[in-house]
């Protein structure tokens, strides 16, 4: 249920914060696809151990730039590539 709760169009910030520290990498991954995030939410999720998290957060149209600056030296190569293919469109 918690992956529907980050799916809600007017989830407040203060509960996405808690649900990007979710065990399930599902939750997180939600979390990491909403444009309103925090900058310290962008930060947090772009060191997330789950590559699928990561790679969400790359493809979210509102990622900072230095975000995708992070996310573009990732070890997991889809992530990088993700994140190299946004910044070209910025």
């Amino acid at each position: 249920m918690l992956g529907w709760v980050a799916h809600n169009k007017t989830v407040p910030l203060e509960i996405l914060e808690i649900l990007a520290g979710d065990e399930d990498a599902r939750v997180r991954a939600s979390v990491a696809s909403k444009r309103k995030l925090s900058s310290a939410l962008f930060e947090a999720l772009s060191r997330d151990g789950d590559e699928s998290v990561r790679h969400r957060l790359a493809c979210n149209a509102k990622a900072p730039e230095q975000v995708l600056e992070w996310l573009s030296a990732d070890p997991v190569e889809f992530v990088r590539n993700a994140a190299q293919k946004r910044m070209r469109k910025a």
